[in-house]
């Protein structure tokens, strides 16, 4: 979920909602593309009143859309991103570049290595000085290229794909302050 599209679901809360986070309720970030209440211990929750104190649902409403970047940028230092959300972006960016350009095998390297940035799923290529850091399907034989493209949507529909950016980034999602 970018800014813009946490402030459209923002601005698509009802006042009952924005008041259930008033009386204690915490704003939960729903499978990365919209937003919901819920307990305030629950996972995701991006937001719960703590002590600050607002007049009305309105100006609850104002003060998240002033803070969204901020509170975005918090969000997914230390959230992962949906598993539902993770797999359909990967999709996106195998269909928009190729599977073939995700996955090492003997005699070829990936052309493309998949990395997350504030709650976006981005590729980058052997050019960008954290190429090595990225995940990619690794093949321990060479295929042809149907049986690469089996390995390839097997590896993101079965949760391999969301494994490897997760143990990627256990540390950080473990993180306290």
């Amino acid at each position: 979920m970018n800014t813009e599209q946490f402030i459209e679901a923002l601005n698509a809360l009802s006042d009952d909602t924005l008041q259930a986070i008033l009386e204690g309720a915490g704003l939960v970030v729903f499978q990365d593309k919209g937003l919901t209440v819920g307990r305030a211990e629950d996972a995701y929750v991006i937001y719960e009143l703590g002590e600050e104190q607002f007049e009305n649902a309105a100006d609850l409403k104002a003060h998240l859309i002033a803070s969204a970047q901020g509170m975005l940028q918090e969000y997914y230092q230390f959230n992962p991103m949906s598993k539902e959300f993770f797999n359909r972006s990967v999709n996106d960016l195998i269909r928009e570049h190729g599977e073939e350009k995700f996955i090492s095998m003997p005699g070829k390297q990936a052309e493309l290595k998949v990395f997350v940035d504030n709650g976006k799923v981005v590729v980058e290529g052997s050019d960008s000085p954290r190429f090595k850091y990225g995940f990619h399907l690794t093949l321990a034989e060479k295929m042809l290229p149907q049986a690469v493209s089996n390995k390839v949507k097997n590896w993101v529909q079965s949760g391999s794909a969301y494994d490897d950016y997760i143990s990627v980034n256990v540390c950080r999602f473990s993180a306290m302050e």
